[in-house]
């Protein structure tokens, strides 16, 4: 019994031994997993942050990572703007220590409370991490010395309404360098314009003078919603006074900061308006000029007639066909309408001009009909007309060949025999035959003298050498540009008009120039400006200032570059030696 009982504790045993050996080898097998589990710690160097400020984002392991971190996460709710790396060790007592630390310098996207994702390092992750974004105060941003802004005309607008939005961006300091980024629309369907060229002037905040950089644009939302304008990010890099070279090289701080957000609401089209086309805006003028107030018509003979429309808040696209309204006794040709979109910075004025040669093909009183175009007027929100009211016109007949006062068939007989002897007509045949050799004379001395003139012309054409298309058309350049200098001398603003478009065909002879809207994109920005203030004055009825002197200078420079170039120009006769 006592053997027995020994060999059953000895099985127990070695079950017991083996059960142990079973677990400690799981225990190292799981030892690696628990031994590179590191912990990774996240903190800001301060909480709650302002929306337009930067901060900095801190990760820190005192183990071993398993893999670079990815940040990707973060940048939905941040804008990292750069990042560093470093590590520390230490041996304090005998006992060996290190640890690495990832630094990020950020800027919020949004205002709020924010929870940040977790980042990965490999199969190891950060915890999550809140903190607490602040809208900038008008204080905080001007004790900066750098922010930027963007501002909008009006808070809610109707679909294919004109929303003005400015994006500015005040500096304390000299900038040898800067950049906006564009504006996010935040996926709405919207046409965006910019308003002339970017701004740049100073201005007094408090004790500080400020450098304002301001572009402007002119907006149109497709689409009713809510238009989310997302805060824009500015970056510059700060130079001294001097802008010397060494600061064009890249020296200087770069500094950063991010706008403001907004949202404005887009109104869907009125219901039951009776306004079509849809046509929102501030101000709507239908106009009509004539050659002469009253004018006058004649049958058969042609008047123009000049119908016009000006809408603030519209571009020319967006502006109606006038419509097409047959009358009887009156034939109408239309000429091709001229569209213009005069841009400042209230926003974007369109003009839509017709000329209508009209003819009437029989005398009497014709009605011309009215002219109705509704519209929205986005200051009052009430429908208004447009209206060109009807007009009766008198056309007078054709004129017809002037009848004499005296003739054959109202005189009678006796009287026409006192009038006319018969001894009258053998002298006037006297004086027709005299006459006749007279002239016959001068005809024979005219045909010497053109025979004479036609072969010295052919003798003296074979000497002259051809002229080329080239010679003429630059030939014509030049005439054409006196007598521009003449128009803009004399203040005539339709000659200047066409003295400029005769010119540009002259000058420009290879492109296709048939108007001052195919000559503006050849030209520099300051002298399409003052082309298209001509337009607005001839069409639009407004009162603009044109620089005439300005246009002069720019032209010449516009010659002098152009001949500079042809004379830099050398016919390459041969292959260049070294290809």
């Amino acid at each position: 019994m006592v053997i027995k009982s020994n060999s059953f504790l000895n099985a127990a045993g070695n079950v017991n031994i083996r059960f142990l050996q079973i677990n400690f080898f799981v225990l190292l097998l799981a030892l690696p997993t628990l031994v590179t589990a590191a912990t990774i710690q996240v903190k800001a160097d301060r909480n709650p942050v302002s929306l337009n400020e930067s901060f900095q984002l801190i990760y820190e392991s005192s183990e071993s990572v398993d893999d670079d971190p990815d940040f990707a996460p973060l940048q939905k709710y941040l804008d990292i703007l750069n990042r560093s790396q470093s590590s520390n060790i230490s041996i304090v007592n005998g006992r060996y220590n290190s640890s690495k630390t990832w630094v990020l310098n950020v800027i919020a996207r949004q205002v709020g409370v924010i929870v940040l994702p977790p980042v990965s390092f490999g199969s190891d992750l950060s915890d999550p991490y809140k903190i607490t974004v602040k809208a900038a105060t008008k204080n905080q941003l001007v004790q900066s010395g750098f922010y930027t802004r963007i501002r909008v005309d009006q808070e809610q607008v109707y679909a294919q309404q004109q929303l003005v939005i400015t994006q500015q961006l005040f500096s304390d300091k000299n900038l040898s360098a800067y950049g906006m980024a564009e504006i996010d629309f935040n996926g709405m369907d919207v046409i965006s314009l910019p308003l002339g060229d970017e701004k740049k002037y100073k201005t007094q905040i408090g004790d500080k003078a400020y450098l304002v950089i301001e572009k402007k644009y002119a907006v149109f939302p497709q689409t009713s919603g809510l238009l989310k304008l997302a805060p824009v990010l500015a970056e510059a890099r700060t130079g001294s006074a001097s802008n010397s070279f060494f600061n064009s090289l890249g020296n200087g701080k770069v500094v950063r900061a991010r706008s403001n957000a907004l949202d404005i609401a887009v109104l869907p089209v009125p219901a039951n308006i009776n306004v079509n086309p849809w046509l929102p805006a501030k101000n709507f003028q239908l106009l009509e000029q004539w050659p002469a107030n009253p004018p006058q018509f004649v049958q058969s003979e042609p008047v123009t007639r000049t119908l016009s429309i000006k809408a603030e808040g519209l571009t020319a696209a967006q502006l109606p066909v006038l419509p097409d309204i047959s009358i009887d006794g009156l034939k109408q040709y239309p000429d091709q309408p001229l569209l213009n979109d005069i841009q400042n910075d209230t926003g974007i004025t369109g003009y839509r001009v017709e000329k209508i040669a009209l003819i009437p093909t029989v005398s009497g009183k014709i009605t011309l009909p009215a002219i109705d175009i509704p519209w929205w007027n986005t200051t009052t929100q009430k429908r208004e007309v447009a209206s060109i009211p009807a007009r009766i016109i008198n056309v007078i007949p054709s004129a017809s060949p002037v009848t004499p006062a005296v003739t054959p068939s109202t005189v009678p007989q006796a009287v026409a025999a006192e009038i006319e002897p018969v001894e009258s007509t053998q002298s006037v045949d006297l004086l027709s035959s005299a006459e006749s050799k007279i002239w016959m004379f001068v005809a024979i001395l005219f045909a010497v003298a053109w025979i004479v003139t036609s072969l010295s012309w052919f003798f003296v054409s074979r000497k002259k050498r051809p002229v080329n298309n080239k010679e003429q058309s630059a030939l014509s350049a030049k005439q054409q540009y006196k007598l521009l200098k003449v128009t803009c001398a004399k203040k005539d603003v339709a000659g200047v008009r066409l003295s400029l478009v005769n010119w540009a065909q002259a000058f420009f002879s290879k492109s296709n120039i048939n108007n001052l809207q195919d000559l503006v994109q050849y030209v520099p920005a300051e002298l399409s400006r003052e082309i298209k203030k001509l337009d607005a004055i001839l069409y639009g009825g407004q009162q603009l200032e044109i620089n005439f002197d300005l246009i002069i200078d720019s032209i010449e420079q516009l010659i002098k570059s152009e001949s500079s170039k042809s004379s830099q120009k050398q016919p390459e006769l041969l292959e260049p030696l070294y290809k």
